[in-house]
């Protein structure tokens, strides 16, 4: 259900000509020809380096037709869809996490057990679905 509303809400993006820097939402990217993931990082305005890690990639290299995400602005940790687990990355708050993924920030909190708005880099959170 959360994905639906992912590629919704690209679709939407895409639809009504936003502009091509970081967001306060999740984008999904698809590669197109001639794109390195150098020029994606620049057209969002964020580091290669983030884009790596928030889809589990360890090298550069993409594909034509490859679906990468673009991780909002201070949401940048990596999510596996398959656990619904999270990794908390440097400078990731609460706040941005909840609207990467569409929930509360309450709702994290009481899934995982926190007290408080706290959170540490390398954390495994629970995504509420």
């Amino acid at each position: 259900m959360k994905l639906k509303k992912l590629v919704l809400s690209t679709a939407l993006l895409a639809v009504l000509g936003s502009t091509q820097a970081a967001s306060d939402n999740i984008v999904a990217y698809t590669v197109t020809e001639g794109e390195d993931i150098q020029t994606i990082a620049g057209k969002y305005e964020i580091s290669v380096t983030d884009i790596l890690v928030s889809n589990g990639k360890k090298s550069e290299d993409v594909t034509v037709g490859e679906v990468i995400y673009i991780p909002p602005k201070h949401a940048t940790g990596f999510f596996d869809p398959d656990t619904g687990l999270y990794t908390v990355a440097k400078g990731d708050d609460l706040l941005e996490i909840s609207r990467r993924f569409a929930t509360t920030v309450a709702a994290i909190e009481a899934l995982n057990g926190l007290q408080g708005n706290l959170i540490e880099t390398g954390a495994k959170l629970q995504i509420p679905d």
